[in-house]
This record gives structure tokens, sequence and C-alpha cells, in this order.
């Protein structure tokens, strides 16, 4: 879920961060590892503006794609879960800063997001999409140079949309630029082309995707630099998911297909 490139969200065809197995000598150097553990912990940064990767409920409860994920791992690490929402412009600098663990939040792999933090191996894949209104005459996805297009602000979405040649407006959230879309103030809005399908179903925004998505995410887990043993853990975790059908039962629960 930018420039800022703290995404949801990525640019296209970064390198792939290293994977590795879980071995006990780098698990036995990584302190954070070995917090975790100790505390029965694991605290986690996440947006919870994202649906239906993550947000709060009528209840005002987290949950979503990304927060069954994020159980799920943790599950099986034998630790509990304490989710700290971030808005998505500061959720970086709370990692770096040590306000959580890990960024479970639909984060796509970057090359500027590698600078400053680590990522697990791919937990989804996906793409950017161009929304517009039913009535709008667009057909590409590309021809947009001069159209106020909605972003959330700090994502990858931000850049694309500059390079276009339109004028991105931002926004806090998606609900929100779907909001201003569906009422006219906007043209167009580019996210997550899951997000978008959701806003057409579940809000019943009279929207249309245009096209083919304007590139492709890879989605993973950030952590802070040189946490070789916690990733190595959650590559294990992850792996064990895919291969025993839970991840695929998660995934068919919110989007009706395997995202991976």
């Amino acid at each position: 879920m930018s420039l800022f490139l703290v995404s949801a969200c990525g640019a296209q065809s970064p390198s792939q961060p290293a994977s590795g197995g879980s071995s006990a000598g780098s698990q036995a150097e990584d302190p954070t590892l070995a917090k975790i553990k100790s505390s029965g912990v694991i605290n986690v940064g996440i947006e919870g503006a994202f649906p239906p990767f993550n947000y709060f409920n009528s209840n005002n409860q987290l949950e979503g794609f990304d927060v069954d994920i994020t159980n799920e791992i943790a599950k099986r690490m034998g630790v509990k879960v304490n989710f700290v929402p971030t808005p998505w412009d500061s959720i970086i600098t709370g990692l770096l800063a040590r306000k959580y663990d890990i960024i479970l939040s639909s984060m796509a792999i970057t090359p500027e997001r590698m600078q400053k933090v680590d990522f697990t191996d791919p937990y989804y894949h996906t793409g950017a999409q161009l929304f517009v209104p039913n009535n709008s005459t667009v057909t590409d996805p590309t021809k947009v140079k001069g159209m106020k297009i909605g972003v959330t602000v700090g994502t990858t979405y931000e850049t694309k949309v500059t390079d276009l040649g339109a004028i991105p407006v931002t926004y806090k959230s998606d609900e929100l630029a779907f909001t201003d879309l569906a009422n006219g103030r906007i043209q167009g809005v580019v996210t997550d082309r899951g997000v978008g399908s959701w806003m057409i179903k579940d809000k019943k925004y009279p929207i249309k995707s245009v096209g083919d998505p304007l590139y492709t995410e890879t989605i993973g887990i950030a952590l802070n630099k040189g946490e070789t043993g916690l990733r190595d853990e959650i590559n294990k975790q992850l792996k064990a998911m895919m291969t025993d059908g839970t991840y695929t039962q998660i995934s068919q629960k919110w989007f009706d297909k395997d995202i991976r």
C-alpha cells in the first residue's frame, strides 16, 4: 500500500529477498526473536484501513486477510499477537523506532524499502488497478493525464499516478478516496485490485475497474535489518501454511481463490 515508499504497495518487479530455513544459529543471535519467545507476544504494525486485507469492522475489531495470516503465524510460533494500528505514512518509521516487531500490512517489496528494512518471502502477489465511475468514458488505465486520481498518501500508487501525468489527490485511506469517487469529487482511484473489488462488492459503489493492472506487486512482511532469526522463523511458518493448505483456506475465505 510510494516515494515515501512505505503500500501498501510497491514498485514493479523488485528483486526477491533472500529466503532461508530456520536455523538454531541465526535464532540464537537474534534478540528480537528471543524477546518474542520470552514474552510470548509478537507486536505487529498494521494499517487497519485497507479492506479486505486489514480493516476495522462494525464492532471496531480488526479483521481481514492480513489479520488471519498474522494470527496463524503467531499460533504456529506459540505466541499471541498485539496489533499496533498505525497510519500508513508512518508505518515504517514505527518499525525503525521498534514500536512493533514486524509490519504485516500488505506492504509491497520495493528496492527503496529494502534500503531501510528487510522482508520475508512473499506471502501474496497482486496488482495496481484504476477504478472509475460506471459512467466514465476512460478505457485505458494509462490515459489519465490531467485527471484527478485518488490515492492513499505514501503509497507507490501516488508515484504511478504522477508518472502518468495525472493529478494525485491524497487520502488517509482508500475508503475515503472511494467515497469521494462515488460522490464525483475525483475522476478515478488507483489502488490494489482486491481492495477496489471489495469496495464494489461490499459498499455497492457505482464504480468499475479499467483494463489490466498498471503493474504487479510482490507483498512481504517487513522487519528490521539484521533480524535473520525472526525472518527465518516467519518464513518457516509461511511455508508450512502454504504446504498444509491453511494458507489456501484463508485466501479462499477472503478472495474465493488462492492469491499467493
